[in-house]
């Protein structure tokens, strides 16, 4: 509910429009868990989730699959804390790689747990990215670092900003349209 309104308002808001809520509901796509069994992307190619309960509690990577060892208890936290373990030295790297092209370098760094943005700028020029980045292939990780990057210069979306974009990752249309066309579908897997 926005701020503000109260929950009798709610109610009658999702009463008078239950039709179009559950159309809705219908239309969105189911989340994907990480379970033993599910497919998920990781670094652009789609791999199977596997548990190996007799073995260590570590993950192995495979061609088509990530093997998740160890008991079942825990076995999605052990997962999720493993992926973004893979996207917090991934997003290291790649600011690395752009630090002396851009001639910057970020206060700091975050992986966090987001469902609605990439990665974002704060004036204190801490970048922070979704750790379900590991998930799309390595350009899109790196095109969103770099749209990050260039907001340690230009805190806004103008010609400039979009001039360091291009300075920094040359290929940056494609993947922002990758984003737009398939990336909610990434948001909905953990």
């Amino acid at each position: 509910m926005p701020p503000g309104i109260s929950d009798r308002k709610a109610i009658q808001f999702a009463q008078k429009h239950h039709d179009w809520i559950r159309d809705q509901y219908d239309k969105s796509p189911d989340s994907t868990p990480l379970h033993a069994g599910e497919k998920i992307p990781y670094l652009g190619r789609t791999v199977r989730i596997l548990h190996a309960p007799d073995t260590a509690a570590t993950i192995e990577v495979t061609e088509k699959s990530l093997i998740v060892g160890g008991p079942a208890e825990g076995f999605e936290t052990r997962l999720e804390n493993w992926l973004k373990k893979q996207a917090r030295q991934a997003l290291h790297d790649a600011v690395d790689t752009f630090t002396p092209l851009l001639g910057h370098k970020p206060h700091k760094v975050v992986v966090r747990d987001t469902t609605s943005r990439w990665g974002s700028c704060s004036s204190r020029k801490t970048l922070s990215f979704s750790w379900r980045l590991i998930m799309a292939s390595p350009d899109i990780l790196h095109y969103v670092v770099a749209h990050e990057m260039a907001h340690l210069v230009e805190m806004n979306h103008s010609p400039a900003f979009w001039k360091i974009v291009e300075k920094l990752y040359p290929d940056w249309k494609t993947c922002r349209r990758w984003l737009k066309s398939e990336g909610n579908g990434l948001m909905l897997i953990g």
